[in-house]
């Protein structure tokens, strides 16, 4: 494993803070929850203004690909050897390993399962994971059930539109029934106006008009408006709880 591993994955040439963010061609840096940008720290230290951290995993990738066939351990012990997890810098790449890597794993019926992060076990067949370790020989193997890139987004798109049709029943161009907890509820939508407006220096920008959705506002869902009504430019103006009655009409159980 090469010993500046840990500066092409994650560390950015030295720029100063003002230009950072600004200069073309630059990614954005990453950033935590709560949308403050992460930045390379000294041990207990301030932040430095000169370093971002950067997602480009290609070169951990590949070099976990090539040591398939070889005993994790001895992976293991050479990525240990050149990122150590007192550096913040080198501590973050190796939070990226199990994102490649299904460590955990056990035999199970005769077929490899993965463990999660609160024990639950899942087949090898529905893991994205590239490469797994068999829990038998303890080597680093390729998943063979992994799929190619193109199917990985169309099975996204089909997951994506299962779970939007178990709690969302469209019916009408601006009515829906959504299942919030326990209760189904009728929605009415309207679209999210927006203007153009010139600003001072000459360029003309769209500006949203102010709107509440009575579902945000009642708390009922946290998921963002296009997920949660299955298209854009859409917010709710009415709900109410349905009846057994209009549930059956619907064909909706329970």
């Amino acid at each position: 494993m090469r010993k500046d591993m840990s500066k092409v994955i994650v560390e950015r040439p030295r720029v100063g803070h003002s230009d950072s963010r600004s200069r073309p061609g630059r990614s954005r840096p990453l950033e935590d929850e709560d949308g403050v940008p992460l930045r390379a720290r000294e041990p207990n230290g301030p932040p430095r203004k000169t370093k971002w951290l950067n997602e480009n995993l290609a070169p951990l990738k590949r070099y976990l690909a090539a040591q398939a066939g070889r005993p994790w351990n001895k992976v293991y012990s050479e990525i240990s050897a050149h990122l150590k997890p007192s550096s913040t810098v080198q501590q973050h790449v190796r939070d990226h390993i199990e994102d490649i890597v299904a460590v955990r794993t056990r035999m199970r019926g005769g077929k490899v399962v993965t463990i999660g992060r609160y024990g639950a076990e899942a087949p090898l067949e529905s893991d994205w994971r590239r490469l797994f370790v068999h829990p038998r020989t303890g080597l680093l193997r390729r998943n063979p059930h992994r799929p190619a890139i193109g199917q990985l987004a169309r099975l996204g798109r089909e997951a994506r539109a299962r779970a939007l049709a178990e709690r969302m029943v469209e019916v009408g161009p601006d009515t829906q029934l959504h299942l919030f907890g326990q209760d189904w509820f009728e929605v009415r939508l309207a679209p999210i106006r927006s203007r153009e407006r010139t600003r001072a220096n000459g360029l003309r920008e769209l500006v949203v008009k102010p709107y509440v959705d009575v579902v945000k506002r009642a708390g009922l869902s946290d998921l963002p408006l296009a997920e949660l009504y299955g298209r854009e430019g859409v917010y709710a103006i009415d709900k109410r709880q349905i009846s057994k009655a209009e549930k059956k009409r619907f064909g909706i159980a329970g």
